[in-house]
């Protein structure tokens, strides 16, 4: 089966686990690492949620508090210390007739009003819309009734408030967002036709009007049949038509909040979602196909300052695959293009601006990865170690700095540590002939015997620990005349390690095992195995003799690094750690 990820989250444990959802195999979560050295293993991964999996939040004040969400706004939060699953899901009043969408279900008559423009914070009702399909109806039902992956939990009453007219139902798209503010874990935000928040954790929620066009897609065509004429298996896998798709908060002032929907609006509050404005018509692509009804993948806030957002669009729907990004600096009033020399052929479905660099900018293509040292004025492929799929989630961990990637087919990959790539532009490193970067703190885990599992045959699945230790990075802007040498010292001077580097232009990068020199290996002694890198445990052991030259483990501390190059010294410090503890 493949490992479709839509979406992906990580919390603040150490090692952090992540979090995501998989096509027809509902949300999980597992550690990014393990302290074994048998790597992440199957057995490590665990199930927050059934159904088909979408998006997935994680507490960062509290790991074990997890959000799981399945088709048609069935979502849940989860308390890993007792097992409770609770349905979060926004209910309208429930409805007690064949086929309704009692309980908010996934499609229905249309809800909301008032085009989006400043909606006030109740549920109002709209105009008449396509019927709901039997899947949308089964969702609805089924999350009422407290069923699998679809929320759990009965609720016979609304959760809005103030509560909803009788009548009104709510929809919600496929793989509906649900977001946690960046000021406050506790305040839930979540897109259906309409924006929900929540100050409870989704306890209760207020409603926005509908964000949505108000479009009938019984009146659109479909491969040029009109929507009012006989066609074969109609809206076949679309509960209904008109949603919120992906939802972002300014991470520098709260309540400064971005909507995109499936039909081409781009809606933005300054006042928390009481009120919002369409400014669709202001990006240039929706303003000259606004009859095509472009999808917006991503609304990207950013961290620096709080009128800029970054967007991404597309268009495949309607026979255009071209890469369509945009940013605008001024909320929204004008938009200007940032796909500049992307390939001109696959649509972009994630935009992420790096959390400590304005100026380094992350997007998630139809095939593949690509990165942007100046703010998106031209892009890099970024796709070292990393398949040709598609990419359809970025997260840059915010203490590890590790760049968590998930894709449409090959899993969740990580590539660890791009402190150095953070640093290239804000530090001017392309400047200077010579540039130590600074180090993350090494840990020297523990080796959890508990993990030491067996599974026989072919259903034994390995992922890699990441290398034990801490990166070592430096820029040569040239090929140095002689060797580079890292030399590590303690706090009284004495060097414990020596290290020739590597000396290529650009970015050179040296794994360091947090282990002293090692002893002098006898000239006619046959190599061991499982020698490695090592440090520590958490994957880096030395099998048989091997660790016997793999150099003796440091004690936790501050060391002295120093790089050598061409005569002059370049210092910085590099922390060792201990492991912070392992669960009983």
């Amino acid at each position: 089966m493949a490992t479709q990820f839509y979406a992906v989250a990580a919390d603040m444990r150490r090692p952090y686990y992540v979090y995501g959802g998989l096509q027809d195999n509902g949300s999980w979560g597992g550690p990014s690492q393990t302290r074994s050295n048998a790597g992440i293993t199957n057995a490590d991964w665990f199930r927050t949620g059934g159904g088909d999996g979408f998006y997935s939040q994680a507490d960062p004040n509290d790991p074990y508090i997890i959000y799981s969400e399945s088709q048609n706004g069935s979502m849940a939060r989860i308390d890993m210390r007792t097992g409770r699953s609770t349905s979060i899901r926004p209910r309208t009043t429930p409805q007690r007739r064949g086929g309704g969408g009692g309980g908010g279900g996934g499609g229905g008559r249309r809800a909301g009003g008032g085009g989006g423009q400043g909606g006030g914070a109740a549920a109002a009702a709209s105009p008449e819309a396509s019927p709901q399909d039997q899947q949308a109806a089964l969702a609805a039902f089924a999350a009422q009734q407290g069923f699998g992956g679809f929320g759990g939990g009965a609720a016979l009453t609304s959760n809005v408030v103030p509560p909803p007219a009788a009548n009104d139902t709510f929809r919600f798209y496929w793989n509906t967002p649900i977001i946690m503010s960046p000021h406050n874990p506790s305040i839930l935000y979540v897109g259906g036709d309409r924006f929900f928040k929540s100050l409870n954790r989704g306890d209760t929620w207020t409603a926005s009007s509908d964000l949505s066009k108000h479009i009938d897609r019984n009146t659109l065509s479909i491969m040029g049949v009109k929507g009012n004429e006989p066609m074969a298996s109609k809206n076949d896998g679309y509960t209904s038509y008109g949603y919120v798709v992906t939802i972002g908060e300014s991470p520098m002032v709260p309540g400064i909040l971005w909507a995109g929907t499936d039909d081409g609006n781009v809606q933005v509050s300054r006042d928390g979602g009481m009120n919002w404005t369409n400014v669709s018509k202001n990006v240039p692509v929706l303003a000259q196909k606004s009859g095509e009804l472009y999808h917006i993948t991503r609304v990207e806030p950013s961290h620096f300052d709080a009128g800029t957002c970054y967007l991404s669009v597309d268009g495949h729907r309607f026979d255009d695959l071209k890469p369509y990004l945009y940013v605008t600096r001024d909320y929204g009033a004008t938009w200007s293009s940032i796909a500049n020399n992307l390939p001109g052929w696959g649509t972009v479905n994630v935009i992420r601006e790096d959390p400590k660099n304005k100026d380094l900018l992350y997007a998630g293509t139809e095939f593949g990865l690509y990165v942007s040292l100046d703010g998106g004025h031209e892009w890099k492929e970024f796709m070292s170690g990393l398949p040709r799929v598609r990419v359809d989630d970025i997260l840059v961990h915010p203490r590890d700095n590790d760049l968590i990637v998930g894709t449409h087919g090959r899993g969740i990959y990580i590539l660890d540590d791009i402190s150095a790539l953070q640093q290239l532009t804000s530090a001017k490193v392309l400047e200077k002939d010579v540039f130590l970067f600074d180090v993350r703190p090494g840990v020297l885990w523990f080796n959890d015997v508990r993990l030491n599992r067996y599974t026989g045959g072919s259903k034994w699945f390995h992922a890699n620990n990441p290398l034990p230790g801490t990166a070592i990075s430096y820029y040569l802007k040239a090929v140095p005349d002689g060797d580079v040498k890292l030399t590590i010292s303690d706090y009284t001077g004495k060097v414990v390690r020596n290290i020739t580097g590597t000396k290529d232009i650009g970015i050179n990068r040296i794994q360091w095992n947090l282990r002293g020199d090692p002893p002098q290996r006898p000239a006619n002694l046959p190599g061991f195995g499982g020698g490695g890198g090592g440090g520590g445990g958490g994957g880096g052991g030395f099998g048989g003799f091997g660790a016997l030259f793999a150099g003796p483990p440091l004690e936790a501390g501050t060391y002295y690094l120093k790089l050598s190059v061409n005569g002059k010294d370049y210092t910085t410090k590099v922390v060792i750690e201990n492991d912070p503890g392992m669960q009983p």
